[in-house]
């Protein structure tokens, strides 16, 4: 079965220091793109729950999105932890609303989901008010904490004895999400208390990209000086500008298979939604088997099956989806105005960050002509002059190359190749 969590003796004294820092107040773990956040909080979730012998109805480790949850699910058998006591935070609060506040949720109509904002107001007036709920969990994880509202963690601070915040302000990139200084007033925290972990996954040429797209200069700095990683391949990002969407997608399609036959992990990551299916079906076509994870239309989560991270076949998610996953390859495709027009300007930024900085090894780009819709192409230019980027163009004629791949190796598949979060 293949996993992306390392053994406990893998991993570096500072993760390890943050494995065992004591229960004895709240912990905040800030860390880039890259440090092991994840790959911490479960060893510490392990390690909290067999030192003090907590019972598993007694904690929770909460994610922000149902794939990280799958993602995390994958890799619980090597610290035996059970499956159940990893959810959504949102999946939580609805339980909660349902158990103490009312059996229906609160409904936002335009969004065609459950009011989430609403659900986190009557849980919080719940257990200000209801003092018995204090303390009832024992202690509680949290990932990518950045995209949990402030109200989150003034619910988590007083049902749980215990918070651990694994968090990245770089990486926020959903609306509401808290804030440095939020997170730690509402934990009864200063910065003196929170913890701090160096980029460990990313190569230099795949941070040296992702960080054209941070925004602030001290803060880009800080990240590249975090950056501990050794460049053992010399193979630079790459992105390619095509002439049409089908030359796109022949390139993706090669692309990916060059990877497969590297023995690599691929994610594909795309700007929205809706496109996670056509880009599915176009790879199809090309020979190519991915595993789809999307977000359930309403929001609610749960009911849909889990997606598959246990072998090396392809995953395309949404970069809201992709948040806090690994992959060894990422490819970024469709990077145009009129897929990416939903966002503009530093969140724009932070988005493609996101995706970038899902990648261990190497990340490629494309998009379309004409070159003028192409996002975020002064800083792509700039990293193809430091050398940190290569651009190609296609060309107007070009052999088609469908037919180039239909002996070439399958990727793992099975009965449900394709999985539906």
């Amino acid at each position: 079965m293949s996993t992306f969590l390392l053994p406990r003796t893998d991993l570096t004294p500072d993760q390890l220091i943050a494995v065992e820092l004591p229960w004895d107040e709240h912990r905040v773990v800030f860390g880039p793109a890259g440090s092991g956040k994840t790959q911490v909080l479960i060893h510490r979730a392990d390690h909290l729950r067999m030192k003090y012998k907590v019972p598993s109805e007694r904690f929770r480790i909460f994610v922000f999105t149902n794939v990280l949850k799958d993602f995390i699910r994958s890799s619980l058998e090597m610290v035996d932890l059970p499956e159940d006591g990893v959810m959504t935070f949102s999946k939580w609060c609805c339980d909660n609303y349902r158990k103490f506040v009312g059996d229906r949720l609160p409904w936002d109509a335009a969004g065609h989901r459950p009011d989430f904002a609403a659900i986190e107001d009557g849980v919080l007036r719940t257990v200000q008010r209801r003092h018995d709920l204090a303390g009832s969990l024992d202690f509680v994880m949290v990932d990518e904490g950045q995209d949990l509202s402030p109200k989150a963690f003034e619910i988590l601070s007083r049902v749980s004895r215990h918070v651990t915040v694994f968090t990245d302000h770089r990486q926020r990139i959903f609306e509401g999400g808290a804030g440095e200084k939020q997170i730690l007033r509402s934990l009864g925290l200063d910065r003196r208390n929170a913890t701090l972990l160096e980029a460990l996954r990313n190569s230099p040429y795949v941070a040296q990209l992702g960080s054209y797209f941070i925004a602030d200069p001290e803060s880009r700095q800080n990240y590249l000086n975090q950056v501990r990683t050794a460049q053992t391949d010399r193979e630079r990002p790459l992105c390619f500008i095509a002439y049409d969407h089908n030359q796109e997608m022949d390139r993706l399609a090669e692309m990916i298979r060059r990877r497969q036959m590297m023995n690599e992990r691929v994610g594909i990551i795309v700007p929205q939604n809706d496109q996670l299916f056509g880009f599915a079906a176009g790879l199809a076509q090309r020979k190519i088997v991915v595993r789809t994870a999307a977000a359930p239309q309403d929001g609610s989560g749960g009911a849909d099956p889990p997606v598959r991270f246990d072998d090396l076949c392809p995953i395309i998610a949404t970069y809201h989806s992709a948040k806090g996953l690994t992959f060894d390859s990422v490819m970024l495709p469709r990077l145009n105005e009129h897929a990416l027009f939903f966002v503009q300007g530093e969140l724009r930024q932070r988005l493609l960050f996101v995706g970038i900085a899902r990648a261990t090894k190497w990340v490629y780009l494309s998009a379309t002509q004409p070159q003028s819709s192409v996002v975020e192409l002064p800083l792509l230019r700039n990293a193809e002059r430091n050398q940190h980027l290569e651009i190609q163009h296609g060309r107007r004629e070009y052999p088609g190359q469908i037919n180039l791949f239909e002996n070439a190796p399958q990727p793992p598949k099975d009965e449900e190749d394709i999985s539906v979060l």
